[in-house]
Order: C-alpha cells, then structure tokens, then sequence
C-alpha cells in the first residue's frame, strides 16, 4: 500500500493543533512530563510531536501498532483527525481514522535509499531500547562531525549516541523543520524532544489509565488498611 502525504495534511495538523497545544519549556533542563512514579503525558508535547513524526519521520518510518483515530488520546476531536486524514492518500484514495500509520515508501525502496538498511517501525521503539525517550532524544540530536580517526563506511553518518557511532539514517530533523501552532520555538532539540515523547506514548497509551487505576487502589489499600486497624482497636480495647 503506498501513501502520499501533502502540504494539506501539515497544514490541517497545524489547524488543528492550534486549539489543542500549549506552548511548555521541556528543555530547560531536558525532561519528560511522563517520567517518574507519577507522571503523565503532556498532550501539548505529544500533538507537537505527532507533527514532527508526521513531517520529518513519517516518509520512512511507519507506526503500525497506530490507528489514525488512536490520535484522540492526544486532545484531538475526532473531527480534527478526519481533517487530517482526509489529506493523507493512501493506495490514491483517503485515509480514513480507521487506517494505520503507514510508511510513505515501501520497505525496499526505503532500504535502497539508506544502503539496505530497513528504517524500523516505531511503533515500539521507546520500549525496545534502554531509557528508550532519551535514546530517541540524543539519537536524533547526537549528529556531528566524526572525528579525525574515525573513517564512516560508504551512506553512512557520524552519531555520537547510535550504537557503533555509524548510521544508515541523515540527520532527519533540522531548525524550524515545523512551525508548531503554540508558539513553541521549533530547535532541533524541541523537536527532538517532542517527538520522543510522542513515540513514547505510541509504545504506552495505556501509561495514563494505569498510573490512575494504581494510584486509586493504593488510596483504597489505605483506607482498607484504617479501617482494620480502627476495627481491631474497637474489638481489643475491652480486653485487658
């Protein structure tokens, strides 16, 4: 199946964003709203990077385990996604929310473009990898220029945080390679950043409800636990 993305599906995202994010400095230090015992998503960031998977990522890289209408856990109505979709031509017709997220190319000629590497599926990416958002964050912004000893194989590039230090893959993400409807300064380091937490909620959706449902039966345990204690001290203060 092949997939053509054009300059209205960005543009429907970038509409649509516009009413949904709100700009929040995640750089100054570098961290993840999700990260920590009680931590949650950050829709903002996860909008934002949808846009940049959508824009820099999306040509390559498919999120299989994702149905476009799984887009509305990040705020989006579901009007808003059908805007979206209704620009991105899947096989010459429109994608529908019932579609996945596909690659723009087919696997072959997407590892004939990167010397026979196969750019992977992301829909799990985060959870395959050691502290997978970081990976991804200094994955992306770890290009550089190799140093004098080191001589890169033929297509391939310098990544300080890649295993091997050699990549099959350019560097995908540049300066204002977006513009984000919240007013959020669009660095190579923003984008990074937001689209790691993006691919982080696509390897747990579920993050959310589960740190709910256990934080409500921690609260329950404790009550449970008041309650037997306040029982026992009833029943026992009698005895001598």
């Amino acid at each position: 199946m092949k997939l053509g993305i054009s300059a209205a599906a960005l543009l429907a995202a970038f509409l649509a964003f516009g009413s949904a994010a709100y700009a929040e400095d995640t750089l100054s230090p570098l961290h993840w709203q999700s990260q920590g015992t009680f931590g949650s998503y950050d829709q903002a960031a996860l909008q934002r990077g949808f846009l940049v998977y959508q824009t820099a990522c999306a040509s390559c890289h498919s999120a299989n385990a994702l149905h476009y209408r799984d887009l509305t856990a990040l705020g989006l109505t579901t009007e808003q996604v059908a805007d979206i979709t209704a620009s991105i031509k899947l096989d010459n017709r429109p994608a529908t929310l019932d579609d996945r997220l596909i690659s723009a190319l087919p696997k072959s000629q997407a590892a004939a473009a990167f010397g026979g590497a196969v750019p992977p599926d992301l829909s799990n990416i985060v959870a395959a990898r050691p502290k997978g958002t970081e990976y991804i964050y200094n994955l992306l912004t770890g290009y550089q220029a190799p140093p004098a000893d080191v001589t890169l194989m033929a297509k391939h590039y310098y990544n300080a945080a890649y295993p091997g230090n050699q990549i099959a893959m350019p560097a995908p993400l540049t300066d204002n390679a977006v513009t984000y409807a919240d007013g959020t300064k669009a660095t190579t380091a923003q984008e990074a950043s937001d689209v790691a937490a993006f691919l982080t909620w696509a390897s747990d959706p579920n993050l959310d409800a589960r740190k709910q449902i256990g934080l409500r039966a921690v609260i329950f345990l404790i009550f449970l636990t008041l309650l037997a204690i306040a029982t026992k001290r009833k029943i026992w203060r009698d005895v001598a």
